[in-house]
C-alpha cells in the first residue's frame, strides 16, 4: 500500500516577520494564507510536528539562536534556529504549536506522520524595484512556476538565469510522485515570486 505524505511549500521572505514589514499588507496576506494551508495540512498528519526543508548556506547564518536580531528585530524570539529561511519557517508555523522534529537541506522521502515544509523562493527579477531589477523572462518564469506548484505543468529550465537564487529544491519537487497539488496564494508585490502549495505526494 502506497502511503501518502503532506508537503508544505512556503517562501523563505523575511517580510513574513511582522516586525521586518510590520506596513506591508501582501506579506501579512501570505502569512495568513500559510497558516490557513499549514492547519489543514496538519489536521490530516498523525502528530502536530513539522520538518523544515530549506537551504542552509552560510550567508544566511546567525550566531544570534533563534532571534532575528541580525535582521533589526531583535524582539522576535523563537527559541531555535540559526538560518534565515529556517527562523521564518519557526515563524510562520509558531502560532500553530508545532514541533519541529528535524531541519535538513534536502526533501528526501516525506514522512507521512509529519508535515514536511519546504522553503522555496521564485524569481527575484520580477520588477525593475526587485532585489535583481526586471529580469528577461522572469514574469513569464513566474506564471509557469504557479502552474507548477498547482500541479498542472512541469517544473521549467533555466531557473538560476531567470533570478531563482535556490533552484536545487524546486528540482527536488519536481522528483516527487504528486497525488494533489494546490496552489494556495501567490505574490509578486516585492519583485520576487511567493508561493504557498499544498502538496501531497507518495512517500
Amino acid at each position: 500500500m502506497t502511503t501518502r505524505a503532506q508537503i508544505l511549500l512556503m517562501p523563505g521572505s523575511p517580510a513574513l516577520v511582522d516586525a521586518l514589514a510590520p506596513a506591508h499588507a501582501p506579506s501579512r496576506g501570505v502569512l495568513e494564507c500559510l497558516r490557513a494551508a499549514a492547519r489543514n495540512a496538519l489536521a490530516d498528519t498523525e502528530a502536530r510536528a513539522v520538518d523544515i526543508v530549506c537551504p542552509l548556506e552560510q550567508r544566511d547564518y546567525t550566531a544570534h539562536t533563534g532571534s532575528f536580531a541580525a535582521w533589526g528585530a531583535q524582539q522576535v524570539q523563537l527559541g531555535a534556529g540559526n538560518y534565515l529561511p529556517e527562523l521564518v519557517a519557526r515563524y510562520a508555523l509558531a502560532p500553530l504549536e508545532v514541533q519541529v522534529r528535524e531541519v535538513r537541506e534536502h526533501i528526501g522521502s516525506p514522512d507521512p506522520t509529519v508535515l514536511t515544509v519546504v522553503v522555496v523562493d521564485g524569481s527575484a527579477g520580477l520588477t525593475a524595484r526587485a532585489p535583481l531589477a526586471l529580469v528577461p523572462g522572469a514574469p513569464e518564469l513566474h506564471e509557469q512556476l504557479q502552474d507548477f506548484v498547482g500541479g498542472k505543468a512541469e517544473l521549467p529550465d533555466a531557473l538560476e538565469s531567470l533570478g531563482v537564487f535556490e533552484p536545487r529544491l524546486w528540482e527536488e519537487l519536481a522528483e516527487l510522485e504528486t497525488q494533489q497539488c494546490e496552489l494556495c496564494c501567490v505574490d509578486d508585490s516585492l519583485g520576487v515570486g511567493r508561493y504557498v502549495g499544498l502538496w501531497e505526494v507518495c512517500s
